[in-house]
């Protein structure tokens, strides 16, 4: 009985003295952090198209005019702007050249997958987000933010001179966790709208491809159309481009040729205009009536489409913009209509941009706290002129999906329920080796 007493008196003691004790800071239980507002999403209700199947964390403002936004600053941005575009020339030249194959007929939209880098950019963290950072040449995601918004602002207009139409959007699987802070930064910073819906339902997909086509205006309706959207995506980040302009100098005739040996019809025009000359090409730039040219390279006889687009035309134009020599210009072109449409994973590889394409090495931590991983870029393009004018419009699709979870291993039942024998060992060495037949 002593003995009883004297352990419970010691317990006691002991009870006492912990409860004196000044806990640790480290034991201490930590603070509740408050919780990151959760992403509300709303019925979304398209003025285009059917867009039933999807609902929307934010509508970004596509209405904006660059002068609401920059008020006295519009002509210190408009000198901003064009600094950028030269900086980028040497990227546009770079992006172009693995896309485009010399010996086909094809078109690429520099710009619109510029626009496509921005969100992923805005998505990523990490190294994968400087890989993208590095191949655009900026210091920071803060000043891609500024970038990006100067080149989408300055590239949208849509009036009796012509339509320029850049837009962004981003496509949510239904329970992903998702940032609002990335959701503001896409609407605030780069016009992006957010929906959401479930990829295994076909009226979501035929909202986001039924965006693609209002937006493009139904000129690359079959490469939406032949998008194959798998119904385990997480995510797609996508960029629409849209443009149409008329000749500031109208084609008013038409004269019989030949075009590379086979008989065609010209559209032709006489006009004061200025030839450049570049190293194996004459070039041509013809005004358009919203003030923008389009240039025609014309490779001399001994040289190649391949070798003109090996010299960088994005670069000769931005050296030799105010250059040239001014003639009277006869010119004759053929009606044309050239599109492109394939997978540029490997292009934006050979760039630099790889990270986010390894579902072991992605980080897309400023979208969401799930594992993510982009798995494939689809880019679009077509471009067709004629008398009347230019048209052409592009988007790129970047698909994101939920990196893989390891296999789950085989199940095994391992119970102890009858006489075993056991061993405690040393790297090898035998310290206790026994069997328990029964239990005491």
């Amino acid at each position: 009985m002593k003995r009883i007493i004297s352990l419970i008196i010691a317990a006691l003691m002991i009870l006492s003295a912990a409860s004196c004790a000044q806990i640790p800071e480290d034991t201490k239980p930590a603070e509740t952090k408050e919780k990151e507002p959760e992403v509300t999403f709303e019925e979304f209700k398209g003025e285009t198209g059917n867009y039933s199947g999807a609902k929307f964390a934010s509508i970004a403002n596509m209405s904006v005019e660059i002068k609401d936004v920059y008020g006295d600053d519009l002509y210190q941005k408009y000198d901003e702007y064009n600094e950028q575009s030269k900086k980028l020339a040497g990227f546009y030249d770079k992006l172009y050249q693995k896309l485009l194959d010399g010996d086909k007929s094809g078109a690429v939209s520099p710009v619109n997958i510029y626009m496509a880098l921005s969100l992923l950019a805005e998505c990523t963290d990490g190294n994968s987000r400087k890989e993208i950072l590095d191949v655009l040449g900026v210091s920071g995601i803060e000043q891609l933010r500024q970038q990006s918004k100067l080149i989408w602002l300055y590239n949208n207009q849509d009036d009796e001179e012509g339509i320029t139409a850049l837009a962004n959007s981003v496509w949510l699987k239904n329970g992903l966790p998702v940032k609002e802070q990335c959701v503001n930064y896409l609407k605030d910073e780069h016009y992006a709208s957010t929906f959401t819906g479930d990829f295994a339902d076909g009226a979501y997909i035929n909202a986001f491809k039924q965006w693609l086509s209002d937006m493009t205006k139904g000129l690359l309706d079959n490469s939406i159309n032949g998008l194959n959207i798998p119904a385990e995506t997480a995510a797609i980040l996508a960029s629409t481009l849209y443009y149409k302009a008329s000749w500031r100098h109208e084609y008013k005739a038409t004269e019989s040729g030949k075009f590379d040996g086979k008989a065609c019809t010209f559209n032709k025009k006489t006009a004061d205009g200025t030839i450049y000359s570049g190293k194996g090409f004459t070039a041509y730039a013809d005004g358009l009536s919203d003030g923008n040219r389009i240039w025609f390279f014309l490779p001399d006889k001994n040289k190649t489409v391949s070798d003109v687009l090996g010299s960088g035309v994005i670069s000769f134009i931005k050296d030799n913009r105010d250059g040239g020599k001014s003639y009277e210009v006869t010119v004759r072109m053929p009606d044309f209509d050239v599109s492109l449409d394939k997978s540029i994973n490997e292009a934006l590889s050979d760039l630099g941009i790889s990270e986010c394409m390894d579902p072991d090495k992605a980080d897309f931590s400023a979208l969401s706290d799930d594992d993510l991983y982009l798995s494939d870029v689809i880019h679009a393009a077509r471009v067709k002129a004629d008398k009347d004018g230019v048209e052409g419009a592009a988007f790129t699709v970047m698909m994101v999906n939920i990196t893989a979870m390891p296999e789950a291993k085989p199940k095994y039942d391992f119970t102890l329920d009858r006489p075993f024998v056991f061993v405690v060992e040393n790297n090898g060495t035998p310290l206790f080796v026994g069997c328990v037949n029964d239990l005491q």
